[in-house]
Parts: C-alpha cells; sequence; structure tokens
C-alpha cells in the first residue's frame, strides 16, 4: 500500500514537472510592419507646414518649417555648431 502511494506521488511530480516545461520560439525577422499610407495633396501640404526641430546626438533644437528627415544644424550651449537632421 505504501509503495502504491509512493508510485503515485512520483508519476503526479513527473507529469507536474513536464506540463510545468515550456518552450517558445520567436523570430523578428519574420514580422513585418505595414508600409504608411501615401499622403495625398493636403496631408504632404499640412505636413510641409509643420514645425520641425533639428534633431542632434545630444539634444534638439527649434528649426522652423519645411519637411522631416532634412539636413540642419544646431548650436549646442557651448556655441559649436552640431549638423542633425530635421524630425517632426
Amino acid at each position: 500500500m505504501r509503495y502504491a502511494k509512493l508510485l503515485t506521488h512520483g508519476w503526479i511530480v513527473v507529469i507536474l514537472a513536464i506540463s510545468s516545461c515550456v518552450t517558445e520560439t520567436t523570430t523578428t525577422s519574420q514580422i513585418r510592419q505595414p508600409a504608411p499610407k501615401p499622403q495625398g495633396f493636403f496631408g504632404r501640404l499640412a505636413d510641409a507646414m509643420t514645425e520641425r526641430e533639428c534633431n542632434v546626438v545630444r539634444f534638439t533644437c527649434p528649426y522652423g518649417f519645411g519637411p522631416a528627415d532634412e539636413p540642419c544644424e544646431c548650436v549646442d550651449p557651448k556655441g559649436i555648431v552640431l549638423k542633425g537632421v530635421t524630425v517632426k
């Protein structure tokens, strides 16, 4: 009787141990992001009239109006001119 209980408890432990192991694999190269929708005339016009910032490595500074992803220059607090890219 005692041997049967011990055997039953052993099988329960084995079943719980096997069921608790889970392997999950995810690959990021297969995940595709949808392409952005093309903007119409008014969308492009509004985008061109939006105020931009010049993004350099350490900070951003106000730049004015115009399209994004254009080259720009920004002066840091030490007075050095840094080249960057405009962002929205």
